[in-house]
């Protein structure tokens, strides 16, 4: 069943891409005005249509059943549309038609409740993280001044005690209390001992001899433990690579795109998924907190493999339309 819903992931994720890629871009912005409120319509229900079953398994109550679909994750939906209706606000305070304190306002509409959403009542710290991150990378390319930045990291230095004792659960401290001190619960860092062990195994070219190392959850969040076992130091090696060519060249795009929207959109989306792949790998490593985090188009899950090729597609649509306006102007 696993591999089934995969594969119909795939597919649908490939139409998809296909798709987006192929649109007009004056279609770009309704679409992501669609995908923004439809995550939000879709997290909305989930007090009615969420999966108790999933939320107990993995302590966060992300997951809608679908009838006919199975299991989905709106708040992955989230973070392309959410990323998608910002760039355009943040276009829209660069060419004056927004003033500062409109725009503001506008990006804190857009953002505060998809926070709210993910954070409180998802109880979904790692997702979290990456829409703060995306909306950071997104804000730092409109241009915020340098000191503002520093003030905004020294607010958070400073409200770390606070974070630590009134917003972080138990578990959430023990984890980062076992990444700072390996010996801290050796039952709380069981998975990452376990997938050190497996990377560890695979050596060179991989572990021939049949006798793995059991990984919890092995198939999602710590798939490149298994990359790391079956294949050794050529296939992660080779992952990483991939997965740095890949952002290097999204962020390329971003830089050459001429409208702002479609630069803070491209930015944005790199931005996610170089989160999921910083994070993953040093999750695996020990480097990081567990957070959660997929590894793209490598993990195990219909919503992520799904959204990671809706990304892809306005990745794609953004490139051929660039491409298409150089050809033009020659």
């Amino acid at each position: 069943r696993n591999i089934l819903t995969q594969a119909i992931s795939i597919l649908l994720g490939l139409i998809a891409l296909a798709v987006l890629s192929l649109l007009e871009q004056s279609f770009i912005y309704p679409v992501g005005i669609f995908l923004h409120g439809l995550s939000l319509l879709m997290q909305a229900l989930l007090p009615v249509f969420g999966s108790p079953e999933l939320a107990a398994k993995t302590g966060s109550n992300a997951w809608l059943i679908l009838p006919g679909i199975g299991s989905f994750q709106p708040s992955e939906l989230s973070k392309i549309g959410l990323c998608m209706a910002m760039a355009y606000v943040l276009e829209r305070m660069k060419t004056k038609k927004y003033s500062l304190k409109r725009g503001v306002l506008y990006l804190l509409l857009l953002l505060l409740p998809q926070l709210g959403l993910i954070l409180v009542y998802e109880d979904d710290l790692g997702t979290g993280m990456v829409v703060v991150f995306m909306a950071a990378v997104m804000i730092f390319i409109w241009g915020i001044k340098l000191r503002y930045v520093f003030l905004i990291i020294s607010a958070g230095v400073i409200s770390v005690p606070l974070l630590w004792n009134f917003a972080l659960k138990s578990y959430q401290q023990t984890r980062i209390l076992s990444l700072l001190y390996p010996n801290y619960d050796t039952d709380a860092t069981y998975n990452v001992t376990q997938a050190k062990l497996a990377i560890a195994a695979g050596g060179l070219s991989g572990n021939r001899s049949g006798d793995y190392v059991h990984v919890p959850v092995q198939e999602s969040d710590f798939i490149f433990s298994a990359v790391g076992e079956y294949m050794g130091l050529v296939g992660t090696s080779l992952l990483i690579l991939l997965a740095a060519v890949f952002l290097i060249r999204a962020f390329y795009l971003a830089s050459k795109m001429q409208r702002p929207a479609y630069k803070y959109m491209a930015a944005g989306i790199a931005a996610v998924f170089a989160f999921h792949y910083v994070e993953n790998i040093c999750m695996n490593l020990g480097l990081m907190p567990v957070t959660g985090i997929p590894l793209p188009f490598v993990s195990q899950g219909g919503t992520a493999m799904l959204v990671n090729f809706l990304s892809l597609g306005i990745l794609m649509n953004l490139s051929v339309n660039r491409n298409f306006e150089l050809t033009m102007e020659r």
